[in-house]
């Protein structure tokens, strides 16, 4: 990738300056650590330097680890961090923390003072009420599915999957299958048939939820036939592991429970309880708990085994410390069950805030749906996308003239948050007191590499800080080896330098680390875990600029794939010789577009017809947000000498930023064609114009 000058001209004033920071978390915890350590760090700058210092950052996780309250006050102390070697910083293998400690993930996340605090506030999209749930009715109803759960024979390490909305019951299945010790997985009802397979398929679950049917955007779809569908081909792969299919009766709408492989209704499923009381199985700090998925540019979804410690104490410092949840609060972050801000959204419930659940449309009945929701609940933070923000200003529409007066913090993460964006937010958009944070990391790391702080000005465009723990660097994307470009305040590679908790455990199935490694440190070697993140630091400010994927994997609006998942689909619809599929993002775009080239047989030609087949096909086997922005013939696909598609080549072009093309590249000359893709509008303008012609 060519070296980029940096992309912004100098910050102006910053947006957003802090206030009364005394009874911020991260204040607390910085007292903290001074009064433990005898240290006088003062201010974010050096709490960071100290966090990632190799000579201190194991005293900054112990910390961390006690002030969150990982365990009960006066539980005994977690012990040595990590067990030191000759290469104590190296990431990969991925060294274990804290194995002296056992604890329960469920066990933190339901611990309560008060059984009568409303642990989560439901709503849905088409229902009118809302479900409030009390911390001793959320135990009690994990309490009923556990103990089906171990009637069903889970035990530790099996398992248990869900196909399921963002709702009580989702959060209740987790929580019953961690108490026992089982790993969780979960997708959103809504995914496509092959989604499904190709993720459940490798982890082989014991049992599986789904849902009956999805509502959205007004109208219930039943999901019968689908979930009839994909257990036939489950059970055909893995014939003795699925034990059951438990079908969630989500929505009113019959369900042919006659044609669903193995299948079990919800009520049936219950039954099975004896009674027995929720106990909490106790595990390693390192022991497996969530499988994610994330999608490289080759083969099936990775799938990526997390520990419950490691995830549960990362997303404590971003969501406690750097987001400033306090007890008492009430967040609502808008998401989905495939994404990992829902599992980043479960372990807030060990805050002892109040969780706010939507399952539905943001933009049904109207596009001020979610804004009301949380004024009425008085939320006080509120997450969401670059992408839900934009929708916001172009519809003109104003938070701030709701009278949202408990709103704190918003934070955004999924893609990267355009200056433009920002400055709507605080002319116009939202109350100027209220923080806006973006924030970057990942599936991978189950937390944030950069983000926010209560404590330092936000800048239009920037991320404000590196994450606390996360040794952050920024390399030179042309080197072979991990020199630093940082304080240049030129652009590159977003690596990160020490271990951190929540590192994946490795991807399920990967035998020998192999895919794990090639993953992330192919590129620099096991001390230095390279993301994918084309980033720049400013000098002046500190804050960090994302400039997008430097790697193949496409991100429309934050939803996360694979080139390879949309290929499978592409590769059997007849008359298409070949594809490409990369992601646009220029300077001026505030959400990547996913655009797919297709080289067609000799004397066939790329209709509409076929275009609509095309992208009816990928949302019906993968899902809606897989589907393309735009789809053009091209007379041919650049391929290196070992037969890789030149995905990054093909995607610096068309984002208006052509770098150099290496000489591994067999047909060098194609490249070229796409130059004119950086104005795709105009491309395909002309086309529609040519086609009506016809």
């Amino acid at each position: 990738m060519s070296q980029q000058l940096p992309t912004q001209p100098p910050s102006l004033s910053p947006v957003w300056v802090p206030s009364n920071t005394s009874e911020t978390n991260i204040e607390k915890f910085r007292s903290f650590v001074n009064k433990r350590r005898s240290l006088e760090i003062n201010d974010y700058s050096e709490l960071h330097a100290w966090s990632t210092n190799p000579a201190t950052a194991d005293h900054f996780w112990h910390d961390a680890f006690d002030f969150l309250e990982l365990k009960p006050p006066g539980s005994p102390s977690p012990g040595v961090v990590r067990n030191v070697t000759d290469n104590a910083n190296t990431l990969f293998p991925p060294p274990e923390f804290f194995p002296e400690t056992t604890l329960n993930v469920a066990e933190i996340l339901l611990r309560y003072e008060d059984p009568n605090a409303i642990a989560i506030h439901f709503a849905r999209e088409g229902v009118s009420t809302i479900e409030s749930v009390t911390r001793k009715n959320l135990w009690d109803r994990v309490e009923r599915v556990a103990d089906a759960m171990v009637s069903s024979g889970i035990q530790k390490g099996d398992r248990v999957a869900a196909i399921i909305s963002n709702s009580v019951d989702a959060i209740v299945i987790c929580l019953a299958a961690l108490s026992l010790g089982a790993l969780f997985s979960c997708t959103a009802s809504d995914m496509g048939i092959n989604g499904i397979v190709d993720r459940l398929a490798q982890i082989t679950p014991k049992l599986i939820f789904a849902d009956n049917g999805v509502v959205y955007a007004g109208k219930t779809h039943a999901l019968s036939e689908r979930i009839a569908e994909w257990s036939k081909i489950l059970v055909g792969k893995n014939d003795n592991a699925l034990q059951n299919v438990v079908v969630v009766p989500y929505v009113p709408v019959t369900t042919a429970m006659h044609k669903i492989s193995r299948g079990t209704s919800w009520k049936e499923f219950l039954d099975r309880g004896t009674g027995r009381k929720l106990e909490f199985t106790q595990v390693p700090f390192a022991h497996p708990s969530f499988i994610l998925y994330s999608s490289g540019t080759t083969g099936n979804p990775k799938c990526i085994l997390h520990s419950g410690g490691g995830v549960a104490l990362k997303v404590k410092i971003d969501n406690q410390l750097s987001n400033d949840i306090r007890k008492g609060d009430t967040f609502f972050q808008y998401t989905t069950t495939s994404w990992v801000m829902w599992v980043l959204n479960l372990v807030n419930l060990s805050t002892s805030a109040t969780m706010l659940l939507y399952d539905g449309s943001p933009f049904y009945p109207d596009p001020s749906v979610l804004l009301r929701l949380s004024t009425q609940l008085n939320a006080t933070h509120f997450g969401t996308s670059p992408r839900y923000l934009s929708e916001l200003k172009h519809r003109n529409i104003l938070p701030k003239k709701l009278g949202w007066n408990s709103l704190r913090v918003v934070t955004s993460t999924g893609a990267s948050l355009a200056s433009e964006t920002y400055n709507w937010f605080y002319d116009r958009g939202f109350p100027s007191r209220v923080q806006l944070i973006s924030m970057s990391g990942g599936t991978d790391i189950a937390g944030c590499f950069v983000g926010g702080t209560p404590t330092l000005p936000v800048h239009a465009g920037e991320i404000q800080a590196k994450s606390l723990g996360m040794a952050i660097d920024i390399c030179d994307s042309i080197a072979e080896d991990a020199i630093s470009v940082e304080a240049s305040g030129r652009s590159g590679e977003l690596v990160c330098i020490l271990p951190f908790p929540s590192q994946p455990l490795g991807f399920w199935g990967d035998v020998g680390n192999e895919r794990y490694r090639s993953s992330y440190f192919e590129r620099y070697g096991s001390s230095v875990w390279c993301q994918g993140d084309f980033c720049e630091r400013k000098l002046d400010t500190g804050g960090i600029i994302m400039l997008g994927r430097s790697d193949g994997v496409l991100n429309p609006s934050g939803i996360r794939f694979g080139s390879s998942e949309i290929y499978a689909i592409v590769d059997h619809i007849p008359n298409i010789q070949d594809s490409l599929c990369v992601g646009q993002q220029r300077p001026r775009d505030e959400n990547e577009t996913v655009i797919l080239f297709v080289k067609m047989l000799p004397g066939r030609k790329l209709s509409n017809s076929l275009k609509r087949l095309i992208k009816n096909t990928i949302a019906e086997r993968l899902s809606k947000r897989h589907v393309p922005g735009y789809i053009f013939q091209v007379p041919d696909i650049p391929y290196t000498v070992n037969g890789k598609k030149c995905e990054i080549n093909v995607k610096q072009m068309i984002c208006g930023r052509p770098g150099a093309v290496s000489a591994t590249v067999a047909n060098p000359e194609v490249i070229a064609y796409y130059s004119k893709f950086v104005e795709v509008e105009m491309v395909a303008a002309e086309e529609d114009a040519v086609e009506a012609r016809l």
